[in-house]
């Protein structure tokens, strides 16, 4: 199937080899990267400052001037679990069995958005469409939540429960802000009317600030002894600071194959 979507790709070029296919007024697009040559995968356009995925559009006013905007929301919401049983016959002077059982999720949010304008300069070949650009890009993340549950119980060969931690920890981590300013050099090469490869080069600068107040929140009960009735509840929340301010200002490159929809 890759290398069918290549070939196509190919005959494209071929076919509309003498066909004038430069974007003009009223035209939309819609931006993809394209990774590899013999492996071919359409992917989002890029990432935002905290690596969520981004999808490129763009509206052209006239045959010069275009609009453009990178736009990306993120939700992330990973649970996993993990549960063990195990016999120890070293650590205290009998055998012991240890049955443990740990769940976690850990959820952010992120939305981002890149407004910024083309001037396209017109080149003389008719499928070359070389451009320059500025946008600014803007993110937010939201709060990160981590939530874990810890179960560990000791028994005896006897069955006899010798000790129990069940114990909940909530960790909230602030979110972040990212606001740059990117200037933009970049092409289009037309494949077909619709159908488009290029690559841009930017000079960016970037100002990101992410994390601030932690709380850890922990919740639950222990029973250090054999003595059922011997329960130690649990309830602590700590809070403390932990922030990283980053300031780029730098070159970078992107390329991929941008799909032209017109209407």
């Amino acid at each position: 199937m890759k290398k069918i979507v290549f070939s196509v790709i190919v005959v494209l070029s071929m076919v509309s080899a003498f066909a004038q296919n430069k974007p003009v007024a009223k035209d939309i697009s819609l931006g993809f990267r394209v990774t590899g040559l013999n492996n071919v995968a359409f992917q989002e356009w890029g990432a935002d400052a905290f690596d969520f995925p981004q999808v490129m559009g763009r509206y052209y006013l006239s045959d010069r001037i275009a609009v453009r905007a990178r736009l990306g929301v993120g939700l992330n919401n990973v649970t996993s679990s993990f549960d063990r049983s195990i016999i120890d016959t070293e650590n205290f002077g009998q055998a012991v069995r240890i049955d443990s059982s740990i769940n976690s999720t850990v959820s952010a949010f992120s939305v981002s958005f890149a407004p910024g304008a083309e001037y396209h300069l017109m080149a003389d070949a008719a499928k070359l469409d070389p451009y320059v650009a500025a946008e600014i890009p803007f993110a937010l993340l939201g709060t990160t939540t981590t939530d874990l549950d810890l179960d560990v119980i000791r028994t005896d060969a006897a069955g006899t429960r010798l000790y129990r931690e069940d114990i909940n920890t909530k960790t909230t981590v602030d979110g972040g802000i990212s606001v740059g300013l990117n200037l933009i050099g970049g092409f289009n090469y037309f494949f077909s009317p619709k159908f488009a490869i290029g690559a841009e080069y930017a000079l960016g600068f970037g100002y990101s600030q992410n994390g601030g107040t932690v709380v850890v929140a922990q919740t639950g009960s222990i029973q250090p002894t054999s003595d059922a009735g011997n329960i130690v509840p649990v309830n602590v929340t700590q809070r403390f600071n932990n922030s990283v301010t980053t300031l780029n200002l730098g070159v970078q490159t992107t390329g991929g194959v941008n799909f032209s929809i017109f209407w």
